[in-house]
């Protein structure tokens, strides 16, 4: 054997143990940011379903103009600096006039009464407090929200969650880069799966092909990924110390492009509806949050957010002086000129969840996602394969990899679960909603550790995902009565897509039920009976 033979293989061996290592040591926490990552692509069509509504573009239908004299009456001054409106997945427009202050962690944070505004100009509710804390309370968004935490920081308190999820992207990196390099028949790996003696397909084929298939994805997402979670844990806070002296409030000033000091004279400002019709005009679509600053000066200006959606990439802020109502420009993301910079910071997001061809892009973005998850799911049973074909039915790693692989869906189903119950009984759903989580996480755990056979509690916990996808619907349409045909006479997508999703997804784990039970029964019959660890594998 030639040196070059011995040096190739010690190379491959060092890839494979490097993919191996970086899949295994942290795989079950990466599966559970893929899945979360997955359903967090359509957050917001998840927090209109949890609803029952659809947006209503009540910004272009509704006399703002006229509400926010109204408001600005009735609210102290030192709020006025900044209002910031958008529309909630409850058919109403929340306004939020704020000032800038920190926040008990000490970091910068808006401050100052939100009054949510029923379309026909009533205050339906008003809040005063931090932004930040504020938000955490809504309940229209509390089980999107609670979804989205999950993805970005696992629940685990700032900066330590988005650190986490930070080296886990670089993970997810790191396996999908060796792993396209341990391919030296790429092609051909994209296309075979062999067949075992009873027909059954090659779990390392199929590991191999869904790996392949998805690896500019993981590399995307991962990267992605890494650079939202380390530019806030770290980015933002160095940036604040080294060039800013620590003056969060003037850093802020300067990525946004805002002038500190402006001047406080008072001058009436123009009919923000016209301002707003215009900017819908130039961008054909509607905004999803729009931002006064200094409303009622003569520095008055209005910013336009647009997010990326149906074609657009980026995202785009138009800028009006709304002292006289001119188009003033199209605003980068950061700073005040364009920049390369700032263009890479606005396609970061679109590219990370799929936003830039509307539901069409997020479908294809979780279905990318799913492949992921396979890749992870079968990965870590391939080790446990490897490592445990001694006959036991306390196969622990096997016993870990069910708890994560069909545990997680099934304790995300039961916060939605828990938001509808709450919700039903007038009870606080923001708290309800991560609790009913942490319940079904306890059960699980229990079960997990009480069932002997491993293939008892697998087919247990799937059963219990088809069960609560199949009830989620029913007790969405309990808590709204909006069925299929009024969504359908409505366009309502979001519901209709989410609901399809639900029954799909259950129609899947019962399948996978009769099926285990079918091969189970299969195998009970043969002599010798097959091993445990292989009947589980070969499934």
């Amino acid at each position: 054997m030639t040196d070059k033979t011995l040096n190739t293989r010690s190379k491959s061996k060092a890839l494979l143990s490097l993919h191996s290592w970086s899949g295994i040591v942290l795989g079950m926490l990466l599966f559970a940011v893929i899945f979360t990552g997955s359903v967090a692509v359509v957050s917001d069509e998840i927090g209109e379903w949890s609803n029952s509504n659809a947006h209503q573009q009540l910004m272009l239908s509704s006399n703002m103009d006229a509400t926010i004299k109204h408001l600005a009456k009735r609210t102290p001054a030192e709020y006025l600096d900044e209002i910031t409106v958008y529309e909630s997945h409850r058919q109403q427009l929340v306004y939020f006039f704020h000032t800038h202050r920190q926040n008990p962690s000490g970091a910068m944070d808006d401050y100052g009464i939100q009054y949510l505004v029923t379309p026909d100009g009533e205050i339906a509710q008003q809040k005063e407090g931090f932004g930040s804390d504020i938000y955490a309370e809504d309940d229209a968004n509390a089980l999107s929200r609670f979804l989205v935490a999950i993805h970005t920081e696992l629940h685990i308190p700032a900066p330590w969650g988005l650190i986490l999820t930070g080296i886990l992207g670089l993970a997810m990196l790191i396996a999908a880069v060796s792993g396209f390099m341990m391919h030296r028949h790429l092609f051909t790996d994209i296309f075979t799966i062999r067949k075992q003696r009873d027909g059954q397909a090659l779990k390392r084929d199929s590991h191999t092909v869904a790996g392949t298939w998805s690896i500019p994805f993981a590399i995307l997402l991962a990267f992605t990924g890494s650079f939202f979670s380390f530019a806030t844990a770290f980015g933002l806070p160095a940036m604040a110390v080294v060039a800013f002296g620590g003056d969060q409030e003037a850093m802020m000033h300067t990525l946004v492009g805002e002038a500190e000091n402006q001047s406080k004279a008072p001058q009436e400002s123009v009919n923000l509806d016209m301002m707003i019709a215009d900017s819908v005009e130039r961008q054909s679509s509607v905004p999803s949050f729009i931002t006064l600053s200094h409303w009622g000066t003569e520095s008055a200006s209005l910013l336009v957010f647009f997010m990326p959606d149906k074609g657009n990439v980026g995202y785009e802020q138009l800028v009006y002086n709304a002292s006289n109502g001119d188009f003033v420009e199209y605003k980068p993301l950061v700073g005040t000129v364009p920049s390369a910079g700032s263009a890479i910071l606005s396609l970061i997001y679109p590219i990370h969840f799929g936003t830039f061809a509307g539901l069409f892009s997020k479908i294809i973005w979780i279905s990318l996602g799913v492949a992921a998850c396979y890749v992870t799911v079968t990965g870590l049973q391939l080790y446990a394969y490897r490592n445990e074909k001694h006959e036991s039915s306390w196969r622990w790693f096997s016993r870990f990899n069910v708890w994560g692989f069909f545990g997680l869906p099934l304790c995300s189903l039961s916060s939605a679960v828990g938001f509808f119950i709450s919700g039903a009984a007038g009870a606080n759903q923001s708290y309800w909603t991560p609790m009913a989580f942490i319940i079904a996480a306890a059960l699980i755990s229990l079960l997990s550790v009480s069932i002997r056979n491993v293939l008892t509690l697998k087919q247990l916990l799937l059963s219990a995902n088809g069960v609560f996808c199949l009830a989620l619907p029913i007790f969405r349409f309990s808590h709204s009565d909006v069925g299929p045909i009024y969504a359908i006479q409505h366009n309502m997508h979001a519901l209709m897509f989410v609901d399809l999703s639900l029954i799909a997804m259950a129609t899947w784990c019962f399948y996978c039920v009769f099926k285990g039970e079918k091969f189970r029964q299969t195998q009970s019959t043969q002599q010798p009976a097959m091993p445990v660890s292989t009947r589980e594998i070969a499934k």
